[in-house]
């Protein structure tokens, strides 16, 4: 199956590239073709949530200091998170799932096995050292993103009991 257009949900996994405007998307239930690349699908779904990509780069960069390989908040209500496992600007970056990506292990010295939560398996191109400095890249945004929600909780708390 093929389509013209995709918006990441909370059932996508992973996003690989196919030729140059193509890319492999995998759901929970099943994979088809979507003509756009990674990146495209990435920059659209954050528009689709109400963001540009570039203002979701920036609000990464600002939380955890990093500026390359940044991982993307999609839509933050739901904590979807995508990294990816090159430079974000290269046509062969797979983008993955943070939030249903089950484990990892390393494959050989330049592949991981990634395990979904629907228990699922994928082998992508990617070196274990990097695939869990991206984890950790998005553990700490998740965390901090955690924490400021909670943060705004309590203020509003405070400002409803002194009413």
């Amino acid at each position: 199956m093929e389509f013209d257009n995709y918006e990441i949900n909370v059932e996508t996994l992973l996003i690989i590239p196919i030729g140059k405007e193509k890319s492999k998307i995998y759901e929970v239930d099943g994979e088809f073709i979507v003509k756009m690349s990674p990146l495209t699908i990435i920059k659209n779904s954050c528009l689709f949530f109400g963001s540009s990509y570039e203002g979701r780069k920036e609000g990464t960069k600002n939380l955890i200091g990093v500026d390359m390989k940044v991982p993307i908040v999609i839509e933050d209500s739901k904590n979807i998170i995508f990294f990816p496992t090159s430079s974000c600007i290269h046509k062969n970056s797979i983008w993955v799932s943070y939030q249903n990506l089950l484990k990892y292990s390393k494959f050989n010295d330049f592949s991981t096995i990634l395990y979904f939560k629907n228990h699922e398996s994928i082998k992508v191109d990617a070196k274990y050292n990097l695939i869990d400095n991206q984890i950790i890249r998005c553990i700490k945004l998740e965390t901090l993103l955690i924490k400021r929600k909670n943060f705004i909780k309590h203020e509003c708390v405070i400002l409803d009991n002194s009413i």
